[in-house]
């Protein structure tokens, strides 16, 4: 009689739900290597679920690869896998695919590729990447050898996604201004336009042989009997049933935790009190792993602000804005779209306007403010022909605004912005003016799970978690960005596939072995 193989769950049960412990656990180094590998042996002949009031392991799939969350990084952790005819699976919890990448503003950092060569823009990936390396090294990121890489692999992730998937891309010719956003892509219709490159990607995996599963969400990893993740057990966000899927490897990209209140409050408490854009960033991912016995780095870092309309907070990459808080004075640089909400923030501002005129309006970014705009009627004045009728409608003193516009068109006079260091669309605003109003919000998190360069999820002695990946915002060496996730995925991607083969290859060398005749 053969012996019987025994499957357990490490998942989210209601006793480890209490994520402040179980997290602090983690970070005093109290897990072993494989925390639930003792449990499992001693409870084996039990032959029953290790998370109480779960039903038996019975696999409704059998799958090469799993992925946990359909985001950018997600699915781009599909290509390769796929590519090379392996059974792909990507599982949601939420009932449309795309996670919440979909509600981006959608601007790429990327260089270099074959969209940005054809339209003139002949920037090249090492010349931008000095820029970005600036700019990630003043946002708090540490590992830049890393964040290079994403880099320098969004530019082939961009071209396989144009090439390979029909992803559609704006003409660079309709935002590039000289050296103005040379290193930067938009979807086909601008801002917030990311289903023209989420869709073709979602059809051309579908085309490809992938299967999906939306409307599940992940509570727990399903080991074999030597403790090895071999498998993911989901339930069903409208129900009570499960859905358990038998998988050789398995990608977590289930994003990060900016939207999950008690995981803010524990990591980040100073920014438990800002409203959130996201609802479904609940850091279920990260907690998981950590259960697993997984490595959490840097959760405890502030992440940048956004505003309550995303959209709006990227205009000023595009053409002039002023931004003014609630007494008609200007706080923050307009060209980089975390600056006002964090600002905002920070110095308790409550909320801003952000000005803009017949520029912006007659722009390559018309289809965003139009969207915003219909959306968001309240939130949005004008249009005024002078400064005093926009003040008025603001609710802001006339001679207070027409003074920060008197200093800010200096500015422009003098070529520099002394105040606040903005580059980019350093130019008048031209009537009729438009002013709306936003608020600061969450949208993303810092840190996450550890791995190596090829996405594997490392323990807290720092030993590889048998297959295990991780990618995208869930992963502690993800920089953010809808382009450096996509790489991240990509890679993931190419690593499993690359692993998948080995495996496959030493079990036909061991087959065709000689067998010992004793």
């Amino acid at each position: 009689m053969e012996r019987r193989a025994f499957f357990k769950l490490a998942g989210l049960s209601a006793a480890v739900l209490t994520v402040g412990g179980t997290l602090g656990a983690c970070e005093a180094g109290k897990l072993p290597d494989n925390p639930l590998t003792a449990a499992n042996e001693a409870n084996e002949t039990a032959g029953q679920s290790s998370v109480m009031g779960q039903p038996a392991i019975s696999f409704d799939a059998d799958v090469d690869v799993l992925i946990v969350g359909s985001g950018v990084a997600g699915l781009s952790a599909a290509m390769d896998p796929l590519e090379a005819k392996r059974s792909v699976m990507v599982v949601e919890k939420l009932d449309l695919l795309g996670g919440e990448s979909y509600e981006s503003n959608g601007v790429m950092r990327i260089a270099g590729t074959d969209v940005q060569q054809g339209a003139g823009v002949k920037t090249t990936v090492d010349e931008a990447w000095e820029a970005r390396k600036k700019e990630l090294s003043a946002a708090g990121i540490e590992d830049l050898e890393f964040a290079k890489t994403l880099f320098a692999a969004a530019t082939d992730w961009a071209n396989r996604l144009a090439s390979d998937y029909n992803a559609q891309f704006a003409d660079p010719k309709t935002y590039v201004d000289g050296k103005v956003n040379t290193s930067v892509m938009l979807p086909k219709n601008g801002l917030g336009d990311m289903q023209s490159v989420m869709m073709p990607l979602r059809d051309g995996l579908t085309a490809k042989g992938a299967t999906f599963s939306t409307g599940h969400r992940a509570i727990a990893f399903i080991l074999n009997e030597g403790g090895a993740a071999c498998g993911m057990r989901f339930c069903v966000e409208s129900g009570t049933s499960v859905l358990d899927v038998r998988a050789r490897r398995i990608v977590v990209a289930t994003g990060g935790f900016a939207s999950s209140q008690p995981l803010v409050h524990a990591n980040t408490p100073d920014y438990e009190r800002v409203g959130c854009y996201t609802v479904a960033s609940m850091g279920e991912g990260q907690q998981l792993c950590a259960l697993l016995g997984g490595q959490l780095l840097d959760m405890d870092k502030a992440a940048p602000l956004t505003s309550n309309l995303p959209q709006a907070t990227a205009w000023g990459m595009f053409g002039p804005t002023v931004i003014v808080d609630a007494l008609g004075k200007r706080f923050a640089r307009e060209d980089d779209a975390n600056a006002a909400a964090g600002a905002c923030f920070s110095e308790e501002r409550g909320y801003w306007w952000t000005v803009f005129g017949k520029q912006l309006t007659e722009s390559g970014q018309s289809r965003s403010i139009a969207e915003v705009a219909s959306k968001n009627t309240k939130r949005l004045i004008g249009p005024f022909d002078d400064l005093d009728a926009l003040a008025a409608g603001m609710g802001v003193s006339a001679d207070a605004l027409n003074e920060t516009f008197d200093r800010y068109n200096g500015f422009v006079k003098d070529g520099k912005d002394a105040d606040f260091g903005r580059t980019l669309y350093l130019d008048e605003l031209e009537a009729p003016y438009y002013a709306l109003k936003q608020l600061p919000q969450r949208y993303k998190s810092s840190g996450g799970v550890k791995t190596d360069k090829t996405g594997q999820v490392l323990s807290i002695v720092g030993a590889v978690i048998p297959n295990v990946y991780c990618c995208g915002a869930a992963a502690a060496s993800s920089v953010g960005g809808l382009a450096s996730n996509g790489a991240f995925g990509m890679l993931v991607g190419q690593a499993v596939a690359a692993a998948l083969d080995a495996e496959d290859a030493e079990d036909a060398e061991d087959a065709a072995a000689p067998q010992d005749a004793s």
